[in-house]
């Protein structure tokens, strides 16, 4: 084998291996990362209200998917202050979010779950943590009867320009099947010393919105 053969030999195989190497790091960096919760946990968030104070959510509970409980801990690094909020839990948390919505300076926690079953009804624990550590619950208010008519669940919970907003679809309560209409109710909420109220959005109608 003369020298040329040799360095030819050496060079494609330094190729191959460089190739190799580079789909195996590309396939590296695709693998997707799940972050396992140990049971009998079932969900955590960590929010930073703001520096120095984090709240972590956590719900748990062993032999039942639709109950369980829900600690709120909550780490003031800056005063070394650390305290804990407990409750019972009806369905799953689906998220959780801080926000000032009366625009007091104190910081309101809200968690949202959701049923199991036929609905997926909603459910909110909110409360509110002052400068000094205390916190209190404020209590989610039910829907009005002319609200609750034709309602099964199905809630959809957003922040539309620092308003909390509840949205579901309504369905025909003289169908058993639970067919929905096609119409949607809007909910709009405010908060007014630690007391939620709430208001139905109706939409402007096309002959409304022409009207001077």
């Amino acid at each position: 084998m003369n020298l040329k053969t040799l360095l030819s030999g050496i060079f494609l195989a330094s190729t191959l291996f460089v190739s190799c190497s580079g789909d195996e790091e590309k396939k590296a960096e695709v693998k997707p990362v799940v972050k396992k919760i140990m049971e009998p946990f079932r969900f955590h968030k960590a929010i930073e209200v703001k520096p120095g104070l984090t709240l972590d959510i956590v719900s748990w509970g062993r032999g039942s998917n639709s109950v369980g409980g829900y600690l709120i801990l909550r780490s003031d690094s800056t005063h070394l202050s650390y305290r804990s909020e407990a409750g019972e839990l009806d369905g799953k948390i689906v998220d959780a979010w801080d926000m000032d919505l009366d625009t007091d300076g104190n910081p309101e926690l809200y968690i949202q779950a959701k049923g199991e079953g036929k609905g997926s009804y909603l459910n909110m624990y909110i409360y509110e943590y002052s400068e000094g550590g205390s916190n209190q619950q404020i209590r989610f208010p039910e829907l009005s009867s002319s609200l609750k008519e034709g309602y099964q669940g199905n809630d959809s919970v957003y922040i539309k320009e620092g308003k909390l907003m509840r949205e579901f679809p309504v369905y025909n309560k003289n169908d058993s099947t639970g067919t929905a209409t096609g119409d949607r109710r809007k909910v709009e909420y405010t908060l007014r010393n630690n007391s939620l109220q709430f208001k139905e959005i109706k939409e402007e109608t096309e002959v409304e919105a022409k009207k001077p």
